[in-house]
């Protein structure tokens, strides 16, 4: 891939990222997506390691869905699960 056409698909992404988010949520999610992929690329492999700023968007993201009744019982969960064997 030449540098022209690798620039042209950055431009490309820039503007679906500009013309897709539409919410803080998904900004913030994107944001964080970023970040590990970045660190990633840059060979700062930390294993299921977040930053303060991630755990506190994790657990934001889960006090909601657990008021908003976004979740699955323990049982549930047991059930669901041990249909993958049958």
């Amino acid at each position: 891939m030449t540098q022209l056409e690798l620039q042209a698909r950055k431009l490309n992404l820039i503007q679906d990222i500009i013309n897709t988010i539409d919410n803080d949520e998904l900004m913030s999610r994107l944001e964080s997506a970023y970040k590990r992929l970045k660190n990633s690329a840059a060979g700062q492999h930390r294993p299921c390691a977040y930053t303060l700023e991630e755990v506190n968007e994790r657990l934001d993201e889960a006090e909601k869905a657990d008021k908003e009744g976004r979740y699955i019982s323990h049982e549930d969960m047991l059930n669901e699960v041990e249909s993958w064997w049958k």
